[in-house]
């Protein structure tokens, strides 16, 4: 049975894609879940090597959250990691925009309060947001369940909380009242030239833009979105349509990105969803970014026995999110989209 130290070594080239020496990227995969598998043949075996298998768990995690952040929201965000008990700085260009800008941010009471900033810099710590995971013994000895894909679960929940603290944050900047008219749109369709407005109006302060958007918003952007050729309709520019084709989905919008914010279900009918379908951002890109996240410390890791045997293990990290609320981004909500959004379930 290898180390725990070569067991964090081979699940960081799991979530990484790589894989060590006299290994292939499939070999790291079967080796991985070989290894955990042997540290809980049994109940009690996982309970004598639980605190091990929770380290591995954790390290996987915590390269797994930022990175992901990183990759989806690198484009118009500054995400910065934290050791436990410290606040990230973030520096802010103010000028004459001084009496214009806000941040929005956490309070201590798990509401976003939003105040005017009269300082270069600001601090940004994190709250605690997480989920659990179930597993069932007598399914894990089968081979039915395994501790590799109780890790992609649990890290891929880290990450949605991440985005779902980005998106209430954002939302949250807009009921505050800071939106000025010519930064948002509200209809029941998609209007590219509403749309295309709306970029115009970031651009306006010199920036390029980005499109943020879960997939029912940039698949309700439909035809609309593509520009015909010469204003011929019918005869679209191939680019566009092999994106669609490739993707089934529009990646440009007249010159601007769309990035889509990764959707998930919080419930096992796939009715509820964790992110707003309603709702695609405007935001700059290329110079000062509106959205800040900060990632405070490693992982928490620990588990809980239900009655039936069937244990759960619960993880939760420290995230942070403030939204400058300037003038320089705007906001589209298409209200003909079914809202599939639980607002009770929102962090």
């Amino acid at each position: 049975m290898a180390s725990i130290k070569e067991l964090k070594e081979l699940a960081l080239h799991a979530v990484r894609g790589t894989a060590p020496a006299n290994f292939s990227n499939s070999n790291v995969e079967d080796a991985l879940r070989g290894e955990l598998a042997e540290m809980a043949t049994s109940f009690n075996a996982f309970l004598k090597n639980k605190h091990d298998i929770f380290e591995i768990l954790i390290t996987a995690a915590d390269e797994v959250v930022p990175k992901k952040s990183l990759e989806v929201l690198g484009a118009f965000a500054d995400v910065k990691t934290v050791a436990d008990g410290q606040k990230a700085i973030f520096k802010t260009s103010l000028g004459k925009t001084r009496a214009k800008k806000f941040l929005t941010q956490v309070g201590v009471s798990g509401l976003y309060e939003t105040f005017r900033l009269d300082k270069g810099q600001f601090e940004l710590g994190g709250t605690a947001v997480g989920g659990a995971a179930r597993i069932d013994f007598e399914r894990f000895i089968d081979g039915d369940d395994n501790l590799s894909d109780l890790m992609e679960v649990i890290t891929d929940g880290l990450s949605d909380a991440v985005f779902g603290q980005v998106q209430k944050a954002l939302r949250s900047a807009l009921t505050a009242g800071t939106r000025p008219a010519a930064n948002l749109v509200v209809e029941a369709t998609f209007d590219s030239a509403k749309m295309f407005s709306l970029i115009n109006v970031v651009r306006a302060y010199g920036t390029s833009a980005v499109i943020f958007a879960p997939p029912e918003f940039v698949g309700a952007m439909g035809a609309d979105a593509i520009v015909p050729v010469g204003q011929h309709p019918g005869v679209y520019h191939p680019g566009d349509i092999e994106a669609i084709h490739n993707t089934g989905y529009v990646q440009l919008f007249r010159g601007t990105p769309v990035v889509q914010i990764p959707q998930s279900f919080i419930d096992e009918s796939n009715e509820r969803t964790y992110i707003d379908p309603q709702l695609a951002y405007v935001l700059p890109a290329g110079k000062e970014k509106v959205v800040k996240v900060v990632l405070e410390g490693a992982t928490k890791m620990w588990d809980f026995i239900n009655p039936d045997q069937s244990i759960e293990i619960h993880a939760y990290k420290k995230i942070g999110v403030g939204i400058l609320t300037h003038h320089n981004w705007g906001i589209y909500q298409n209200t003909g989209i079914t809202q599939t959004i639980d607002e009770d379930f929102m962090l």
